[in-house]
């Protein structure tokens, strides 16, 4: 056990040992936001430049999810909630509209001059006249289809045609597409709030490899991801339903993490695929962050994701997203919520590149940049006492003092912190109650 100063709190745990050899993610990708609808309403507000330079420059985001919109049958304007009311490009077969969703196209050429880095294109239904029942918000009954058979030509025409006009219209290059979101899942339902649509594992197959040889026809580079499902257990369920010449369209593995219910499976089905994994979408209503942190730091380390996407940057007057805007959508007021701070804690300190190493320990994450020799830990504390963590650096041959400490707390948005003292290559601090810590150490080099 290293020695420690006086005054140093005493670690009661074993000591986690960060090894740089022990690499769960070899480079990763980084962090994201979906862009609906919450850029639907902000792209045409006054406010727009400070809500992109909050979520690309302070929050440092540098992956989108750009929502491409069905668009509902005019007989129904009220039918959804304003901001999710998604223009479609095609608004009757044949007729397109490329002025269309000027808002969000607004935000993602935005986030692009920013520096975003990775946009993806996903849909939450298809357009109105292609559905079962008439309708983007769903299936009469959300456990059956709502695309129709004799439209998932079309349909996948669709989506192709507007990745490829925006590339040229807007200059944004889209890395991936998927037509669909959530197609699991039953609440889909006709009368809803949103656009939606429950696709079985079947007929996302026959989309999928529909899709891809229409990519490569229009020359772009775009790859396809799936399943977006709601839950880990679900996309591992549907990714395998797929016959193989669906699964090798894949580029990516895609999944949300509202239930947390198959790390390891999600993991060992990204393995077996040799494909990349993101959690692509999660959200909470939780004020103080902690719930998202944890589920920041348990998604990393147990699926080994390389890319974590958050739902909504920027909800109405709540705590689901990281902003939330009040006051009228023609100028709205932005107010940042606690949970800012906290996703800061990840998003500006854990960066694209970095790899991921196992961290030896249950409540962190830990993470090097090779080019900088650079350490970065975050360290969760959700719980409502102390909790005293010593880190084992002796993999490294050199480790200095942290550079920069930072933590969000009830009473602390990323106060800086004074740097503990490490002795024997061993780093010890405690985290206090219902607190996310990192620490940034320079100069760190692996032994050989």
């Amino acid at each position: 056990m290293a020695a420690r100063l006086c005054g140093q709190p005493a670690a009661t745990n074993s000591p986690a040992r960060i090894n740089p050899r022990a690499v769960l993610v070899k480079s990763f990708d980084g962090w994201g936001t979906s862009l609906c609808w919450w850029a639907h309403v902000l792209g045409g507000s006054t406010n727009r430049e400070a809500g992109a330079d909050l979520a690309f420059k302070r929050l440092q985001l540098n992956i989108v999810r750009y929502n491409i919109g069905g668009g509902e049958d005019p007989a129904y304007p009220g039918r959804m909630e304003p901001r999710a009311r998604m223009p479609g490009f095609e608004p009757r077969p044949g007729d397109w509209d490329w002025n269309a969703d000027a808002s969000q196209r607004w935000f993602l050429r935005a986030a692009v001059a920013r520096g975003v880095s990775r946009v993806v294109a996903f849909a939450n239904s298809p357009p109105y006249w292609m559905t079962v029942s008439g309708s983007v918000t769903g299936a009469t009954n959300g456990a059956q289809n709502n695309l129709r058979v004799d439209c998932e030509q079309a349909f996948a025409e669709y989506l192709v045609t507007v990745v490829r006009h925006l590339t040229d219209l807007d200059g944004v290059q889209f890395d991936l597409l998927t037509p669909m979101n959530e197609p699991g899942s039953d609440w889909w339902r006709f009368g809803g709030r949103q656009e939606g649509a429950h696709m079985s594992p079947d007929q996302q197959s026959r989309l999928i490899n529909l899709m891809g040889p229409l990519l490569r026809q229009n020359g772009l580079s775009t790859g396809l991801e799936a399943s977006e499902d709601n839950d880990e257990q679900g996309t591992v369920n549907a990714v395998k339903a797929y016959p193989a010449s669906t699964r090798r369209e894949l580029a990516l593995i895609a999944s949300h993490s509202y239930s947390a219910n198959a790390p390891a499976g999600l993991r060992d089905l990204a393995r077996s695929l040799d494909r990349p994994l993101w959690i692509s979408e999660y959200g909470d209503g939780e004020k103080s962050g902690l719930k998202l942190a944890r589920r920041i730091r348990d998604d990393l380390a147990q699926t080994r994701a390389t890319g974590w996407i958050y739902w909504q940057f920027a909800e109405p007057d709540s705590d689901w997203g990281i902003v939330r805007y009040h006051g009228g959508e023609t100028n709205p007021a932005l107010t940042i919520n606690r949970k800012f701070y906290v996703l800061s804690q990840f998003s500006c300190f854990i960066r694209p590149g970095d790899q991921l190493l196992d961290s030896g320990d249950g409540d962190s994450l830990a993470a090097y940049d090779p080019e900088h020799h650079r350490l970065v830990i975050v360290a969760v504390n959700d719980g409502g006492q102390p909790r005293p963590k010593d880190f084992d650096l002796t993999a490294f041959s050199r480790v200095d003092a942290p550079a920069l400490g930072r933590r969000s707390s009830a009473g602390e948005e990323l106060a800086e912190l004074p740097p503990p003292a490490i002795l024997n290559q061993h780093f010890i601090f405690t985290l206090p109650a219902q607190s996310v810590t990192t620490w940034v150490l320079d100069g760190v080099v692996p032994l050989p």
